[in-house]
């Protein structure tokens, strides 16, 4: 017999209502209707059964109802299985996971579950532990199971709990899945930002070019021939229909921006071996003729889901030539739509969701009928917000001026791959300069960015706090893995390699500039996560993250579930202290 099942039976004997119960007991209505419901439970070594133990009791002597609250307690406890035997690293792991997926932002849950949200930070950060891990749980799953009942929510829910939708359909079952996961002492996934950053860290550009033969890729000349207009029918003229769009756009001579939007989901065009690489040397093709391309991602699905098919775009992203975007409003639950929009064709379709096969998707040529679908594009692209801002070499001036203004003021955490240039004594900074071969240009350009940086970093550091988490390595690993100066902000994409008793000094350096800053504190890794990526996470509102290798490359990432997810994601620190 279950808790809800035995606590109703105490309810019916007294006759009393669960809210009227709540207010004899000194308890919240809603905790009390979550116990009757089996929405949740309470610990078996609460202070909350006891309540409960001692309400029943109190209220069967007021009515002369033979009842004795130890008896009472014991059989309530009877019901409670402690059975969460947690390991708290994977369980903080499946909990951020859950309300990464799931879109529940830190505050909506405190405020569900009467907790400060710095309270619940520090359990998805694991610096705390919930005192009563069951009761929590079972509070934080009913919160979950109320608020993601809908048709697509249950569809992402399915995708990360790993079972049917239709075991999901029933909130109790829901709960109780949830439960089940968050509890299984196992990390159900690993973090979606790690694989990006991975990626990222280990990509190099000149090796994809090679894989892809990108260098050889012949733009046809020959016009592609199709009627004004030529509809297609179904998933796989659909994907006929996208390798037709970038044909079209490839052939002709305009060089107009490409607008791309796509909420249609993948899975079943991804069960063709062919197709993801036909697509992928499509827009290759595109980005080689020199065309900018505003992609609107579809960002309304698992995080995990969201997080992949940026990876798979960070090639592309690589050669500065693509504007990402993403609707803030939710999309596609009832129709999935398609608009890509060129100099030379538009391509528009939708479906019914779930029901891809019944699609139409319609190609068009004519000049008043791309002149339409543009503007609809354009209109389109005035409502969706920037996932992210790239910047390249090309773009320098801009994002130098995109980071003075983040530098004025905000808290920040820093993951660094190297040392922050602002540390360095100028004298160092000389030693190094001089024997390496970079123009006198680049090296006044570093000497000028280095006073620059310091000048930044002393007027942020006397009103907001930083933490800087910086590689700490051995004389063995720093020969396995030398360290080169911190060059990526200046596009400056050849390597200035220290030796190991320069870094030891700038280290050093850095250690003594801490000191003289209360505001700022160091973190140090003895075995750091990535040897090309460093990231800045600023004030809660943006992340930066950043390549030193070639090519030198920049991400202003502004979407608050990719922002909370940095945000947590903080690699394990291994302090040698």
């Amino acid at each position: 017999m279950r808790f809800c099942d035995v606590f109703n039976h105490y309810l019916t004997i007294l006759n009393v209502s669960y809210p009227a119960f709540a207010q004899f007991a000194g308890m919240s209505v809603s905790s009390i209707r979550r116990y009757k419901n089996g929405e949740s439970e309470p610990a078996s070594d609460s202070e909350q059964l006891r309540k409960i133990a001692d309400g029943i009791a109190g209220l069967a002597e007021e009515r002369h109802i033979p009842l004795d609250a130890g008896e009472v307690f014991d059989e309530l406890q009877r019901t409670l299985k402690n059975h969460l035997a947690i390991d708290y690293s994977a369980y903080a792991a499946n909990l951020n996971m859950l309300l990464k997926q799931m879109d529940i932002r830190v505050t909506v849950l405190a405020k569900a579950l009467s907790f400060d949200p710095s309270y619940i930070s520090k359990i998805l950060s694991g610096q705390r532990k919930p005192a009563h891990i069951d009761e929590f749980t079972q509070n934080v799953a009913s919160f979950v199971s109320r608020n993601c009942a809908d048709e697509s929510q249950i569809r992402h829910l399915s995708a990360l709990l790993g079972c049917d939708e239709a075991a999901l359909e029933n909130p109790r079952e829901r709960c109780g899945a949830i439960v089940t996961w968050l509890g299984t002492n196992t990390e159900k996934n690993s973090d979606p930002i790690s694989g990006f950053l991975d990626k990222m860290d280990a990509f190099c550009l000149d090796d994809f070019i090679r894989a892809i033969h990108f260098d050889d890729i012949k733009l046809p000349t020959v016009p592609f021939q199709f009627p004004g207009t030529k509809n297609y029918y179904g998933i796989q003229d659909m994907m006929e229909s996208e390798l037709d769009f970038m044909k079209a756009t490839v052939v002709s001579k305009s060089m107009k921006d490409c607008i791309l939007y796509s909420d249609m989901p993948m899975e079943e065009m991804a069960k063709d071996p062919e197709f993801p690489k036909k697509w992928m040397f499509g827009r290759a093709m595109m980005l080689k003729k020199g065309l900018r391309l505003h992609i609107i991602h579809d960002v309304n699905r698992p995080f995990h889901e969201m997080m992949l098919g940026l990876e798979s775009y960070i090639p592309m992203y690589m050669t500065g030539q693509i504007a990402p975007y993403y609707l803030p409003v939710t999309q596609g639950s009832v129709f999935n739509h398609l608009l890509n929009v060129s100099g030379a064709a538009a391509l528009e379709g939708n479906a019914i969701a779930g029901h891809q096969a019944s699609g139409k998707y319609t190609l068009y040529k004519s000049k008043d009928d791309i002149q339409h679908f543009r503007m609809r594009a354009e209109q389109l692209l005035k409502k969706a917000e920037p996932l992210m801002d790239i910047y390249r070499s090309d773009r320098k001036a801009e994002f130098d001026a995109q980071t003075e203004l983040l530098w004025t003021e905000g808290d920040r955490h820093v993951v660094n791959c190297s040392l922050p240039l602002f540390t360095i004594a100028p004298e160092l900074l000389e030693q190094i300069l001089r024997r390496v071969s970079l123009s006198e240009a680049d090296k006044e350009q570093i000497r000028h960015y280095r006073a620059g940086y310091l000048s930044m970093a002393e007027k942020l550091l006397t009103v907001s706090k930083v933490t800087l988490v910086l590689p700490k390595l051995s004389e063995e690993q720093f020969a396995e893995t030398p360290l080169n100066l911190a060059l990526s902000e200046l596009f400056i994409e050849t390597d200035v390699p220290y030796r190991y008793e320069e870094y030891r000094a700038h280290l050093e350096q850095t250690c003594a500039f801490a000191q003289a800053f209360p505001n700022l504190a160091l973190e140090f890794d003895v075995k750091p996560p990535f040897r090309n990526i460093s990231y800045t996470v600023v004030a809660n509102r943006h992340v930066i993250v950043s390549k030193n290798k070639y090519p030198a490359i920049h991400f202003i990432i502004h979407h608050r579930k990719m922002v909370q997810a940095f945000q947590n994601f903080i690699p394990p620190v291994d302090d040698p202290k």
